[in-house]
């Protein structure tokens, strides 16, 4: 390569290089951003202040549970659970298969002797089952 080659290769580059300066300063390289991320970026942090809170007393306020006596005489005497009528158990199953003997009773499966919340189990027949308790025997029938 000659000298004449060379300079002429080393004056185009820098005419590239130039030029690409040149063109680079025209275009507008700006920064794109969402309304959200120009949000982000124009935070500033602020000084918060804490203010301190004063407790106030209300002598006024009285217990809405305290009552006079005149209220309390409204109320009744009797226990609501002496005056509301019990609940029935039912039998929603019997089984009987050779000498075992299974009944459901409220969702709850029983044997003869088994013991629930009314008595105990005395017997499971066809019909129905029979319980003993201390006021005396009540047959459930099946439903």
């Amino acid at each position: 390569m000659t000298d004449r080659q060379f300079f002429i290769l080393v004056a185009c580059s820098a005419i590239a290089i130039v030029l690409v300066v040149i063109g680079m300063s025209h275009i507008n390289f700006g920064l794109h951003l969402t309304p959200v991320e120009r949000g982000i970026l124009l935070f500033r942090q602020e000084k918060i202040v804490m203010k301190e809170r004063h407790f106030t007393a209300v002598p006024a306020l009285k217990n809405p549970m305290d009552q006079h006596l005149s209220e309390k005489k409204s109320y009744p005497s009797v226990k609501l659970s002496d005056i509301a009528p019990r609940e029935q158990q039912h039998v929603s199953l019997v089984l009987i298969r050779g000498d075992k003997r299974i009944a459901i009773i409220d969702n709850l499966v029983v044997r003869e002797g088994d013991g629930i919340s009314q008595g105990r189990v005395a017997r499971i027949e066809r019909n129905g089952v029979l319980i003993k308790n201390r006021e005396g025997e009540q047959w459930l029938k099946i439903r």
